[in-house]
């Protein structure tokens, strides 16, 4: 196996691997318990240090990706940095505006309802590592939106872009896109299991919509605007009536 492959799967590559595929689950497994709790506290300062040390990790993983492709001098076509045109891809981008047009209907649903916000407040009171992970203060918020635009950006080269490409080497696509949604649930277990199904749907509602449009910037562009308006639908619905 060469050091660095255009074509193939190399050393490096295969470390990457190895560091997303086991390592990352291995970390999430190990300090489940103490993340969990520690958002569940909502001690000051835990949201911000979660959101800190999120954003290195992600970025720690998605630039030596984007390295390891520019010195391989790999197709960036490869990564999803590309734009198709034709009727699936068209479709991809489809996909991308209904799952944002969804989205924003929740956002306004919510804005214009004082039931559904008191649901939503419910659900919280009842899940104390959600409520505790999403940002309350001006500061936090700013912070939780970086976040949301750091992990837009990185998990979609790490999972989307870099997995599918590594396991559809020796898988078919259909297989290659499972697998990589499969770690990208994983790796979200500190939400809880009931959580679970709802990452999973969104990841892939992603993965499909890179799959059909063959880019990965309308995946990027889909999760960054669902994760920030999630987070001002949660603030919306946390504000109370006057």
């Amino acid at each position: 196996m060469p050091f660095l492959s255009a074509e193939s799967l190399s050393l490096v590559d295969s470390f990457m691997l190895a560091v997303i595929v086991v390592g990352l689950p291995l970390e999430t497994l190990l300090n489940l318990r103490k993340t969990r709790s520690d958002l569940a506290s909502g001690a000051p300062g835990v949201r911000v240090k979660h959101y800190t040390s999120t954003i290195m990790l992600l970025w720690g993983l998605g630039l030596p990706i984007l390295v390891l492709w520019a010195v391989s001098g790999r197709d960036w076509g490869a990564l999803g940095f590309q734009i198709e045109t034709g009727l699936m891809p068209l479709s991809g981008w489809l996909l991308a505006a209904l799952v944002m047009a969804y989205f924003i209907y929740q956002f306004l649903l919510v804005s214009a309802s004082e039931k559904v916000r008191e649901q939503i407040r419910e659900s919280l009171s009842t899940d104390a590592v959600m409520s505790g992970f999403m940002p309350q203060t001006p500061e936090e918020r700013h912070l939780y939106n970086l976040l949301s635009m750091t992990a837009g950006i990185n998990e979609e080269i790490i999972f989307r872009g870099f997995l599918i490409w590594a396991f559809g080497l020796y898988l078919p696509l259909w297989a290659a896109a499972l697998a990589s949604l499969v770690v990208f649930t994983a790796l979200h277990l500190y939400q809880g299991f009931k959580n679970l199904p709802g990452v999973f749907l969104i990841g892939a509602a992603v993965t499909l919509i890179f799959v059909l449009s063959g880019s990965i910037w309308p995946a990027i562009a889909v999760h960054i605007f669902v994760d920030i308006l999630n987070g001002r639908t949660i603030t919306k619905a946390r504000a109370l009536p006057a």
